[in-house]
């Protein structure tokens, strides 16, 4: 090397020490984040159980999508949750969705949970055209007013509900021959109530010929249940459906076993029935027998892939406790929004919304954890969503209907013993 050469180069060195000095290595940029709205009852309500359970599902997905990349179509965006409680109340639910758009910015909702908050909370959403993922709200007007940036993936209507309830009654009867001939039917006085009531007070009498001898709301959250579990045990009904959330639940189911009340079947509307502090509460003995539909068919059909299997055990680690149709259903919805996200490629509410009305999943991973596919319709509705029906026995929830769902080596128990015989 030449002498020239050899000067440049301590020179060069001193030159590149005196620039890191005074502009030393920036870090490399942090990745954009996504602000996601969440609203759902963690306290002050009958729900808030089920609520608390639905947020763990919530913030698992969330971490679950961040640690694989995030939204890689954004280069890597991270999901951050905004999480309110709305305590059960529209009102708050309402202007809390006021405030996660004009304050928190965010550019989709997803919630809340109970028909009641969810369907004026809603209508915010839609005036402000943020598009709003429903989650496990199942009043059916919810998808029925026209709305252009509200979607329900992963819940069927309060009708479906109830048509899983008289489709199963239907087959049961056939299958053993022995028919019920009259019904009982109580159910908390909200929307989802109201709503899962009228399926049933149209389609037994009309189809199966069902003497309905109690047709009665009560007030969620009531303090004292006895009455209402008395006029039933008074009309002697064969088949008896209870719709409500787990507090009330819980405390019926305890009065049927308190009051030895008898019936062929007596069938739960999901939500109380199959939440999982319902056993434990009401006991081995109180629950055995009792129907309930769900909204998610259970492990043994649906834990079948890797991707299933690590929500599974990753649940039960942080938790726990067993997922369950709420839980799972949770998980799902963040998931259908990262689908979106991917093709929305950016962070807009109307990109987003395009996104979200033009789902199409099927045959995925994640759609063999819910246990059905997911196509939105142009109501924002996805009519692949369906209610299995499970018989609680031994503590086990067992699905028993539909024939391809159900589970092998557990026959379901029709008419039900009476109480001295449990």
């Amino acid at each position: 090397m030449k002498k020239g050469n050899l000067l440049i180069v301590p020179c060069a060195l001193a030159f590149l020490i005196m620039f890191l000095l005074i502009y030393p290595a920036q870090p490399a940029a942090a990745a954009s984040k996504i602000k996601v709205g969440y609203l759902i009852p963690l306290s002050g309500t009958a729900a808030a159980p089920i609520g608390q359970d639905m947020s763990n599902a919530t913030h698992l997905a969330i971490k679950h999508i961040n640690e694989s990349g995030g939204i890689k179509s954004m280069g890597g965006a991270l999901l951050e949750i905004v999480e309110v409680d709305t305590h059960g109340d529209p009102k708050i639910g309402m202007t809390e969705t006021e405030r996660l758009i004009n304050v928190e910015k965010v550019p989709v909702i997803i919630g809340a949970y109970q028909s009641a908050v969810t369907f004026p909370s809603t209508a915010v959403a839609e005036k402000y055209r943020v598009p709003w993922i429903v989650d496990l709200a199942a009043k059916a007007e919810i998808t029925e007013r026209g709305y252009k940036y509200v979607f329900r993936p992963v819940q069927a209507l309060a009708s479906s509900n109830a048509d899983s309830i008289v489709d199963f009654v239907k087959w049961a009867s056939e299958t053993t021959g022995k028919k019920p001939k009259t019904l009982a039917f109580v159910y908390e006085n909200t929307d989802w109530g109201q709503d899962l009531a009228q399926t049933l007070r149209t389609r037994f009498p009309k189809e199966m010929g069902l003497e309905t001898v109690l047709d009665e709301a009560y007030p969620q959250n009531s303090p004292d249940m006895r009455p209402l579990v008395l006029k039933i045990k008074g009309r002697n009904p064969d088949i008896i459906s209870v719709t409500g959330y787990t507090t009330d639940a819980i405390q019926i189911h305890k009065l049927f076993e308190q009051l030895q009340v008898n019936a062929m079947a007596i069938i739960g509307s999901a939500a109380g029935q199959a939440d999982r502090t319902f056993v434990p509460s009401v006991g081995i003995k109180g629950t055995n027998y009792i129907f309930t539909t769900n909204g998610w068919a259970g492990y043994e059909s649906c834990i079948t892939t890797p991707f299933a299997k690590k929500f599974w055990d990753e649940f039960m680690a942080t938790y726990k406790y067993e997922p369950t149709e709420f839980t799972v259903c949770a998980y799902g919805a963040v998931w259908f929004l990262k689908d979106a996200l991917e093709r929305a490629k950016k962070a807009e509410p109307e990109a987003i919304r395009g996104a979200l009305a033009k789902t199409v999943i099927t045959n995925t991973d994640l759609t063999k954890l819910l246990g059905f596919n997911i196509k939105i319709d142009g109501k924002g509705q996805n009519p692949l969503k369906r209610f299995v029906m499970q018989q609680i026995y031994d503590g086990k929830y067992r699905t028993v209907w539909p024939a391809n769902v159900a589970v092998t080596g557990f026959k379901p128990v029709w008419p039900v013993p009476k109480w001295s015989g449990k």
